[in-house]
């Protein structure tokens, strides 16, 4: 795949300068947010099953209700008042980073189109022409695995991973508001897990690799780092992020049936969301992949929108197709694992010149990569 090209912000000059007190305070400052605040809280609609019951009867939207940002205003007088240097290489990652971050808060509090637009152009999310013919171009394939764990299974299992690697400082929490099975919390050490969920017996390797040695570990590595910006991840990261937590699964062989066309309806999904609401997008969807699988998609790609009928989309789940390719053709080409578990960072993010500078210290690397590094 051909990596898409990057905002010219996204090109770093390195320097040979010592991170200065002004960058160090204004990345704690940031970090602290990332503690105080998790924003799919506010992300995901707290009424989704009352929604949808709605929907089926023939609303032309779920009506979803959200969590008030009560705190925006604070938070984002907070943001205004970070000043990294611009000069140095990590100043200008930050600034990016505070502004990605000011993007989103906006998008939750204003729930308009237009705000969300505003945080997908700036990160680069929508697909362009060839992106998705790339995912029309996805086979289709059946899980025929059924569904025999409870939430509390999973809890179990992911307890004993993260206390056989060490990782006891890190805790697990029930939680009924999600749109997605797993999530990880980096900067509180939290792993949550949706308590109305159903698992696959492979899905509890698949977690593991997916959620503890790539998102986990990532953090936890990133948090040793003398900016805490690794922990969070750098502006551009994200595409890498997921990508690697894909490619995991496939190393590890959990990767599930039809993933990938999964993956590629997704992205197609996101285009038409730009110019159809819920109903019509649940429709289209519907007809190339069924009702259940409709829903699921239309659900996550709208969330966030105060009006879903509308077009508009919350666009950032096009990173897993994205990233797994990307991050699969970076590997296989010889690029180092390693460079990707210093933190939170981007296949192009110069981690080599960063590790040159003192500014990053290798971290450990997960034995499922260290294994594939060594052939």
């Amino acid at each position: 795949m051909r990596a898409r090209s990057q905002p010219a912000c996204a090109k770093y000059i390195v320097m040979t300068n010592p991170l200065p007190r002004s960058l160090l305070d204004a990345d704690a400052a940031l970090h602290a947010l990332h503690k105080r605040r998790h924003f799919s809280e506010y992300l995901n609609p707290i009424n989704a099953q009352e929604a949808r019951k709605a929907f089926d009867a023939g609303a032309p939207a779920p009506p979803f209700a959200y969590r008030e940002l009560d705190w925006a205003d604070e938070e984002l007088r907070l943001l205004d008042q970070l000043k990294p240097p611009g000069d140095h290489p990590m100043g200008e990652l930050l600034n990016r980073a505070i502004h990605r971050n000011r993007l989103l808060i906006l998008a939750l509090t204003l729930r308009t189109t237009e705000a969300f637009d505003a945080l997908a152009r700036e990160a680069c999310w929508y697909p362009d022409d060839e992106l998705l013919v790339q995912a029309a171009d996805q086979r289709p394939a059946s899980d025929r695995a059924r569904f025999v764990l409870g939430a509390h299974d999973l809890v179990a299992a992911l307890r004993a991973a993260l206390d056989e690697r060490d990782m006891r400082d890190w805790a697990l929490e029930l939680d009924p508001v999600m749109s997605a099975r797993v999530l990880v919390d980096g900067p509180k050490r939290l792993l949550k897990v949706n308590s109305r969920a159903r698992f696959r017996e492979r899905d509890v390797r698949k977690l593991i690799v997916h959620e503890i040695e790539v998102h986990a570990q990532r953090s936890a590595n990133g948090a040793r780092q003398s900016l805490k910006l690794f922990a969070s991840g750098t502006p551009d990261s994200l595409v890498t992020e997921e990508g690697l937590a894909l490619y995991a699964e496939y190393l590890a062989g959990v990767q599930s049936p039809g993933t990938g066309w999964r993956q590629g309806l997704v992205v197609q999904a996101v285009d038409w969301a730009r110019r159809m609401g819920f109903r019509e997008l649940y429709n289209r969807i519907s007809d190339v992949g069924g009702r259940a699988l409709a829903w699921g998609i239309t659900q996550r790609i709208k969330r966030g929108l105060a009006d879903p009928a509308v077009p508009g989309v919350y666009a950032k789940d096009v990173v897993y197709f994205v990233g797994f390719h990307q991050v699969k053709a970076w590997l296989e080409a010889g690029n180092p694992i390693e460079n990707l578990y210093v933190g939170k960072v981007a296949i192009d993010d110069p981690v080599d010149e960063w590790i040159a500078e003192g500014w990053l210290s290798p971290q450990p690397v997960p034995s499922l990569f260290r294994r594939i590094a060594a052939v």
